[in-house]
């Protein structure tokens, strides 16, 4: 600050100490052979992968442990069994019952409201977290909004009443791709290729996918076609004690 001061330059407004990395509980240091390569890690792992991982996993300003088995753990519970499968098998039954076009909604009830409410408050959520610099607090709050509409689709199972109320299924697919929207969109700044993947499959604009186009006015167009779903996350296997002592 002094010399800011001294050269006539403004203060900084706000200053902020990042903590320390560890690996499986232990300093990381070159006399340990324990030191984690960053290129390493994204080529094995995969770079969304990793990002997610890092800013999920620690409080900015404390210390974190980092874990191979805890990376995988992670990603597999939050990014492929949640966010991906959501994604997928939501989209598969667009494509397979509605002509492979986004389906057309009926009245909304309830049940819809309110998950449509959160997606369309999730904005604000998390612009409060990055506000403070608790970005694992931006993701936890994106994790809850995909937990929250696994729930609501589970709840709703469109793939039994699309033989008994076909109109009501379409709802709720249609509902679920709203949310993925809003989502995907948030979720660009910690797993850019991937949320971008996700939009495509969606058929979200490459122009509407900025933090302004979060509105209902630039809702998912019924009748847009859509390409056949592929996988986005793929499962990352378990690494085997062996491998995990080796690493140590």
């Amino acid at each position: 600050p002094a010399m800011l001061m001294a050269a006539g330059l403004p203060l900084p407004k706000r200053l902020f100490a990042h903590g320390w990395w560890t690996k499986d509980g232990q300093k990381i240091s070159k006399s340990l052979g324990n030191v984690i390569d960053p290129v390493e890690l994204c080529e094995k792992y995969g770079v969304d992968q990793t990002r997610f991982f890092l800013m999920s996993e620690v409080t900015f300003g404390s210390d974190g442990d980092f874990s191979d088995r805890e990376m995988v753990f992670k990603v597999n519970a939050n990014l492929a069994n949640e966010l991906g499968n959501l994604c997928q098998r939501t989209l598969s039954m667009v494509f397979k019952n509605c002509n492979k076009a986004i389906p057309t909604p009926g009245e909304f009830t309830e049940e819809d409201l309110a998950v449509l409410k959160s997606a369309q408050t999730l904005r604000e959520r998390t612009s409060e977290h990055m506000a403070e610099q608790t970005i694992c607090k931006y993701v936890q709050t994106m994790i809850a909004m995909i937990t929250e509409t696994n729930k609501y689709i589970d709840e709703q199972s469109p793939w039994s009443s699309r033989k008994t109320d076909p109109a009501r299924a379409d709802t709720v697919l249609y509902v679920v791709l709203e949310v993925l929207r809003y989502s995907c969109i948030l979720y660009q700044p910690l797993i850019p290729t991937s949320a971008n993947k996700m939009l495509d499959l969606l058929g979200v604009p490459a122009d509407q996918r900025t933090f302004g186009h979060l509105t209902t006015d630039f809702m998912i167009e019924a009748g847009s076609p859509i390409s056949k779903p592929e996988g986005v996350f793929p499962r990352l296997e378990v690494p085997a004690e062996k491998d995990l002592v080796e690493s140590k």
